[in-house]
């Protein structure tokens, strides 16, 4: 069984991802699988990975509020608008994949917000208001302020209403995290991220 997975970064570029917490492989033999399925990449989520090279990054944060600060509204996504949003709002973030240009919104029950700002859509966030799960706010990377990311998460606690709200994000920075402070939000778990080109 491989333990690696392969993808495309935002970038484009070829990844093996790896959870470090769930393999047996050395850093080593990860390294070497990764070169061996020709990626540029390597990704690895949890505990350092005991190899010099590797770059520190934001990986994985869950945030969670009890009953968290609404902000004002916002429109659904045009769905001819989904895709291409989807990949500007999180290019060249680490952990978030290629997106297909051709992807149609999701039909898993959940709900994708738009912020647009001057009529130019600049950002995204996906509700599941079943669960009270919010995906993290992406912004296009020209807009990328933490302004507008508190405003898509404070529109999706609108969405939601009162009670509990759970957040996951993946490769945001510590100021955006700290930003959502502001609407009550707290982190209550993280996963480290690492890099390493190949």
């Amino acid at each position: 069984m491989n333990d690696l997975l392969i993808c495309r970064s935002s970038k484009g570029e070829t990844v093996a991802e790896v959870d470090l917490g769930e393999t047996r492989l050395t850093a080593t033999q990860i390294v070497d699988q990764a070169r061996g399925l020709g990626a540029e990449l390597l990704w690895a989520h949890g505990s350092m990975p005991g190899l010099d090279g590797f770059v520190s990054k934001p990986g994985y944060a869950h945030l969670y509020a009890e009953q968290p600060t609404s902000g004002d509204p916002l429109p659904l996504v045009e769905p001819d608008l989904y895709a291409s949003l989807l990949g500007e709002a999180f290019a060249g973030m680490w952990g978030h994949k290629w997106v297909d240009r051709a992807q149609s919104l999701p039909t898993d029950g959940s709900v994708v917000l738009c912020l647009s700002e001057d009529d130019v859509p600049i950002g995204l966030c996906r509700v599941w208001p079943d669960q009270r799960v919010v995906d993290q706010p992406g912004v296009v990377a020209k807009r990328r302020e933490a302004r507008h990311s508190l405003r898509l998460l404070g529109a999706a606690c609108a969405l939601l209403g009162p009670g509990p709200v759970d957040v996951d994000t993946w490769g945001e920075s510590p100021q955006i995290l700290q930003v959502y402070g502001q609407l009550g939000f707290v982190v209550t778990e993280r996963l480290l991220g690492w890099e390493l080109r190949l």
